[in-house]
């Protein structure tokens, strides 16, 4: 890696002299990042996209406060200034030790496992709330309106039927809009009451398989990827994580057995919760029986970063629809 190549120089302000190579990882949607070799070992280099140096620090510093706690969360390295934050003209960068470690598909997860997974999460959220200090209640958090719902899926056919090549996704796309308009229709007296309440608190925000590394044995090594932290529901926290961790990628379906031990181990943490989570489990279904974020990027913003994850959740809504009561009995304290 020569001298003067400008991610060197960056290493350099950490004391890094002898950096060999850098090899771009899989790019997120809030930030890019990049494995590093040096001659003590390789490191881990992101660079944020959107963010803000002060909502940067707020992250740095939680996660600072959670690993002296004990928690499996890697703070950022400082540099020679003390700094966590490395500038070089208008891009912001952070570097981390590097985890050896890897990520396991929650449907590979066993029972135990599960009940670890959400064991941990309940400790992040009570760990959080000591951190950053407790969040006033309740938030108000109000649901989609469906007719607005219908109005977008009605303005995203209209996108996606004026594209002059149409390729297999935009197919699937408009099976599922037609078919979303049509369960928004039916099922529109279902909204969520504006009275329910939920507890808020300080969240990780996008508690999912890639953002949890697992060492050879199976244990839970790191939580990494906290740029979504923020103040949210709890119980949302851990139904959209189960969403995500335990759906068959290919038929959108739920494993409701590795759910229930996922939610017997957060109520374990967090048993106060425990009445809480029927309300959670519905406001979720609602937001995802009218959201359309992904499509939204698709041909709102010609973003096709989103595409891998839309035939699994967009058959997911379709499925827990028809199976409601049974996703509600596996989440069930």
């Amino acid at each position: 890696m020569p001298r003067q190549s400008p991610l060197a120089a960056l290493l350099r302000r950490y004391g890094i002299a002898d950096v060999q190579t850098f090899r771009p990882l899989d790019e997120g949607l809030l930030n890019r990042s990049f494995a590093v070799a040096t001659g003590a070992g390789p490191l881990f280099l992101k660079q944020y996209l959107e963010q803000a140096p002060r909502q940067i620090n707020a992250q740095h510093a939680a996660t600072a406060a959670l690993a002296a706690a004990g928690l499996p969360v890697v703070p950022p390295l400082r540099d020679v200034a003390g700094r966590t934050i490395a500038r070089r003209g208008p891009r912001q960068f952070a570097l981390y030790p590097w985890i050896q470690g890897g990520h396991l598909p929650g449907l590979a997860l066993t029972p135990d496992q599960c009940q670890d997974l959400g064991a941990l999460l309940a400790r992040l959220h009570v760990a959080l709330s000591g951190v950053l200090g407790p969040v006033e209640q309740p938030m108000f958090h109000d649901s989609a309106s469906p007719d607005e719902a219908q109005e977008t899926a009605r303005r995203l056919l209209g996108l996606l039927r004026s594209r002059p090549v149409r390729e297999g996704i935009d197919d699937l796309a408009e099976f599922r809009l037609t078919e979303r308009m049509a369960l928004l229709r039916a099922l529109a007296h279902r909204r969520p009451s504006p009275d329910d309440r939920l507890t808020v608190g300080h969240v990780h925000g996008d508690f999912h398989g890639l953002n949890v590394l697992f060492s050879p044995d199976g244990a839970i090594r790191a939580v990494v990827d906290w740029d979504r932290l923020g103040i949210l529901p709890y119980g949302e926290e851990l139904v959209r994580s189960a969403l995500i961790f335990f759906v068959d990628p290919c038929d959108g379906r739920l494993d409701l057995d590795r759910v229930g031990h996922y939610v017997r181990g957060y109520l374990d943490g967090f048993p106060a919760l425990g009445d809480e989570i029927p309300t959670a489990v519905h406001r979720l279904w609602w937001e995802r029986l009218t959201d359309f974020w992904m499509l939204r990027w698709r041909y709102e913003r010609y973003d096709a970063r989103p595409d891998e994850q839309f035939p699994a959740a967009s058959a997911l809504v379709v499925w827990w629809t028809h199976h409601y009561d049974k996703v509600l009995d596996a989440f069930r304290p």
